[in-house]
């Protein structure tokens, strides 16, 4: 039941980054349109790699949450199974699926607009692309460095 991988980040589409955030915003920021002043409260001068970091920090929280998931259903499907079959003893752990991405967490962003160093709000992105693909409930938890919790349920 246990596995432990890495894997490289994909890049966050557009239409990932569109579930949560203003399609104009999202579109001059990858374009490089944004003004002087929108930058300095983003805290980062715009290049091309530090858009391609954004997409790669925000597609690497999408797909660990997307992973996470899976693996939760994959194994709520075999340990429903085994119930129902009552093929001997064993653990529910399914509480045990999760996973993570070191270069996430960037929560200072809004719909429309980036500050604190965060352009797009990684962690609102994969929630948003989790309940359009799986509409179900979910719990997405963030630890940060402040020893604060966000939280989205539904």
């Amino acid at each position: 039941f246990f596995t432990q991988d890495f894997r490289i980040s994909p890049l966050a589409t557009v239409e990932q980054l569109i579930t949560t955030h203003d399609e104009h915003y999202v579109q001059r920021y990858l374009n490089g349109k944004m003004t002087e002043l929108e930058n300095r409260n983003i805290g980062f001068p715009w290049s091309l790699q530090h858009v391609n970091r954004t997409l790669s920090s925000v597609g690497g929280t999408v797909a660990a949450a997307l992973s996470a998931w899976e693996k939760y259903c994959k194994r709520h499907e075999l340990i429903q199974k085994k119930k129902h079959n009552r093929q001997g003893s064993f653990e529910d752990t399914t509480h045990l699926c999760w996973s993570a991405h070191v270069a996430g967490g960037t929560h200072h962003a809004f719909k429309d607009y980036g500050e604190g160093f965060c352009i797009f709000s990684d962690i609102a992105v994969a929630a948003n692309v989790l309940l359009q693909k799986y509409p179900a409930p979910a719990l997405i938890q963030q630890s940060n460095n402040h020893t604060q919790k966000n939280q989205l349920s539904t």
